[in-house]
């Protein structure tokens, strides 16, 4: 008896699929809509940057990776149901973001339920392993921790800095560095002289800055988002106020420095990464970076997603797609060295803690030091 033409066809391919090798589907949760759109392109490039190059030299195991991205907005709620239906409907082995602290804060038990690894970029000490012990969720940057350390240190021992007056925002990100910054000054024995909050979304910091004026601040502390960090600067310079100006992550990225590219001039910042950074393996992730996006430029937090990828590779590889086992790999196996340097976890869960501070120049932002 023959076989029908269209069944031998249908044979030939599925068989064909099958030496290609299994597909594994890993999610991508990041904002590209709401307060965080402005990283969504970052990070979803960076990641799936790494995944072309993983694929192209023959994937894990002979198996290539599928990436399924989701828009979190930016919002906790929203969050919830993207990483609830990626972990509990599309089975996906692994989950890259959210890249929003305050909706990390509020998903990650689903992945410690689903026991499957979370990958992050978010940088709010709240979720070190250490305060929350969730063994599936992991970091991929340095946390706010060890940057506002360095943020305050410099400040001081620098910039001369010594009655700081600080504006921070409203979500944890912001908070969390707040409370990093009021316990290290003391360290120094100097004293915040204020604190003035601005929310996000808000276009108006005059009320804030004259206060921080008022209460005789010498150098401005900035702890808040990106937009709200260039409506600060740029006030700031209308209000004619010079005083040394250092911010955290978020006020040394283009996603600041592009809604003030001359008050942002003269601005120090704690970064997470930098892509004028000599360091071999920088130069040739902004090589590739700009090949495949047509000459776009990488920003924070591309390079975290894009290593990231690289080490959920190496544990797939050595362990294979078994949620909990990839996730014991992650903290006591892996070691690769990356775009961030070398990637270890440590006891915190943070793969990192290379931070640099530079100062913007109008075009670049030039290294003045870079911490490991």
């Amino acid at each position: 008896m023959k076989l029908n033409k269209v069944l031998v066809l249908a044979i030939v391919l599925l068989l064909g699929v099958a030496a290609l090798g299994a597909t594994i589907k890993i999610a991508l949760v990041a904002p590209f809509t709401g307060l965080g759109s402005i990283l969504g392109d970052y990070i979803k490039m960076g990641a799936q940057l790494a995944l072309e190059e993983i694929n192209a030299a023959g994937g894990i195991n002979g198996n290539m990776l599928e990436m399924l991205v989701y828009d979190d907005a930016a919002n906790p709620s929203t969050a919830a149901n993207v990483v609830r239906r990626a972990l509990f409907q599309d089975n996906v082995v692994a989950v890259f973001g959210p890249n929003m602290s305050s909706a990390v804060i509020g998903v990650h038990p689903l992945a410690q339920q689903a026991k499957i690894p979370m990958l992050v970029g978010a940088t709010s000490p709240s979720f070190r392993y250490t305060k929350i012990p969730n063994d599936f969720l992991f970091r991929l940057r340095a946390d706010d921790e060890v940057k506002v350390v360095q943020l305050v240190k410099y400040a001081v021992e620098v910039l001369g800095i010594k009655k700081p007056g600080v504006i921070y925002g409203s979500t944890d990100y912001c908070l969390a560095a707040l409370e990093v910054a009021k316990a290290e000054f003391p360290k120094y024995g100097v004293e915040i002289v204020a604190m003035e909050q601005i929310k996000e979304g808000d276009k108006d910091a005059t009320g804030q800055l004259l206060k921080l004026k008022n209460a005789g601040f010498d150098g401005l502390i900035g702890l808040t988002h990106e937009s709200e960090a260039a409506v600060t600067v740029n006030q700031l310079r209308q209000l004619q106020i010079d005083v040394p100006i250092i911010g955290f992550s978020a006020w040394g990225v283009p996603a600041f420095t592009d809604l003030a590219p001359e008050a942002a001039i003269g601005v120090y910042s704690v970064q997470g990464f930098n892509p004028v950074d000599p360091d071999p393996a920088v130069v040739a992730f902004v090589e590739a970076y700009k090949a495949r996006w047509d000459g776009k430029e990488p920003s924070d937090p591309a390079q975290a997603y894009y290593d990231g990828m690289y080490l959920l590779a190496e544990a797939i590889k050595n362990v294979g797609t078994d949620g909990t086992k990839i996730a014991q790999y992650l903290a006591t196996k892996a070691n690769i060295f990356g775009v961030q340097g070398e990637l270890k976890c440590d006891e915190h869960h943070n793969f990192t803690n290379v931070c640099l501070i530079s100062q913007f120049d109008g075009k670049d932002w030039r290294i003045i030091n870079k911490m490991f």
